[in-house]
């Protein structure tokens, strides 16, 4: 798929649908009350469009350094920072914006040989979580994961061991409070963990030993596994038809279902207003209501 990208807006009410512009990039987002489309043009550096939500209009761009030649297609990401600001992460940059303004309140960047795998802040607590992945000759391997402080930028934590070291490449985040979970392909397999916010310890569960078991769970999964925190609860959804929310501090497992393969949810996303979660799965958009004890 290499675009461009027609952007629309669908009312989930009345199916009611606004067209938008076209991108040369196709990631997206919402962080500071904006639309942020970003990716890598064919021809250019990486970009961040920053987009008005309600009329769909571009409000700027910003340009990100070039990618090393090797890595043209590595995607920049954008996420929610404090006091109305993202964080955008890109190849070993992690960029700090005022979304009023454009202006760049702070900067960081990873240690020589990292890369950008993912990036999620948790604004309560003032931490910015970033996994990274090693750069080697074709690609990208293993994972380390790293905290900030939201606001400055300022590196608090480094870890590299444990359970993360399964890793083929990098990992997928969401911040919760007092920490972050991480998702990560260990090959065909796959391990989701939770790590605190106090120099990224590993917080139960998972237990130690999980990699070496067979993938049947919430925690061990077979090729991919999606997660979102929203209304006080995780949520997550994998290749076993899994889904699930749990307490997001101790990932106690508060309700669970299981659905046939032909129904698998590849992404998540949740409507606190109705009290629902908006799935992504085969067949376009499904609307879950969950049970009363998932909410926080």
């Amino acid at each position: 798929m290499r675009g461009p990208w027609a952007l629309s807006r669908i009312s989930l009410r009345t199916g009611s649908r606004r067209h938008g512009p076209r991108f040369d990039v196709g990631g997206i987002t919402l962080a500071a009350g904006y639309l942020w489309i970003y990716g890598v043009p064919r021809t250019s550096s990486p970009v961040a469009w920053q987009v008005d939500p309600a009329t769909l209009a571009r409000v700027r761009s910003i340009t990100l350094p070039p990618l090393p030649p090797r890595f043209p297609g590595l995607s920049p990401l954008v996420t929610a920072g404090p006091a109305g600001s993202v964080w955008i992460g890109s190849d070993r940059t992690l960029l700090r914006v005022n979304a009023r303004t454009g202006d760049h309140l702070a900067s960081a960047t990873l240690p020589a040989g990292l890369l950008v795998s993912d990036i999620s802040a948790d604004l309560a607590g003032g931490d910015l979580y970033v996994s990274a992945a090693h750069q080697v000759h074709g690609g990208m391997t293993g994972a380390v994961m790293l905290e900030f402080d939201a606001r400055s930028g300022r590196r608090l934590a480094m870890r590299s061991g444990g359970l993360i070291s399964y890793s083929v490449a990098g990992a997928w985040l969401t911040a919760v409070p007092g920490g972050v979970w991480a998702s990560f392909r260990t090959g065909m397999l796959g391990l989701t963990v939770h790590l605190s916010d106090k120099g990224l310890r590993m917080i139960a569960p998972p237990a130690p030993g999980i990699a070496s078991r067979p993938a049947n769970g919430i925690f061990h999964w077979p090729m991919y596994e999606t997660t979102v925190y929203g209304g006080g609860a995780l949520w997550l959804a994998n290749q076993l038809g899994i889904i699930a929310c749990l307490d997001p501090r101790t990932g106690r497992v508060r309700a669970s279902e299981r659905i046939s393969q032909s129904q698998l949810v590849f992404k998540l996303a949740v409507d606190q207003t109705r009290g629902t979660i908006i799935a992504i799965d085969s067949r376009g958009l499904t609307r879950i209501t969950p049970p009363a004890q998932c909410w926080g």
